[in-house]
């Protein structure tokens, strides 16, 4: 369960860091006056669905890779963030933007920083 958890919190961490980023990138400004209901939950959705999914997807995987030799390990790291973009990829207008190597990098240093133990052991 605590790997979970630490897994939930490395996702979570990044995608954070992410969304601070593309907010302060973009320059948006926010009108909380015309906010409703089912706006709220539209975005509560569109921001969450990612995350949850690279949690489902990418937690076996990631555990996977460190019970396996050192070459297997990085092959199998390969693989999840290769996966990893692919989905940002297909999430949006399959058209490579700046934010998507912004995000592969974030996800690396945040990995190895959250598992640096593991990965070098």
């Amino acid at each position: 369960m605590g790997a979970f958890v630490k897994f939930g919190g490395y996702i979570a961490v990044k995608w954070i860091i992410f969304y601070i980023y593309l907010f302060l990138e973009g320059n948006s400004k926010w009108d909380f006056g015309r906010v409703n209901v089912e706006g709220f939950f539209l975005a509560v959705f569109m921001l969450l669905s990612l995350p949850i999914l690279e949690v489902v997807l990418l937690f076996l995987p990631v555990r996977l890779s460190f019970r396996q030799s050192k070459r297997n390990r990085l092959l199998i790291l390969f693989c999840v963030f290769s996966l990893e973009f692919a989905l940002g990829w297909y999430a949006t207008n399959q058209d490579l933007a700046t934010w998507m190597l912004v995000k592969i990098g974030l996800s690396i240093l945040l990995f190895l920083l959250f598992y640096r133990k593991q990965f070098i052991s």
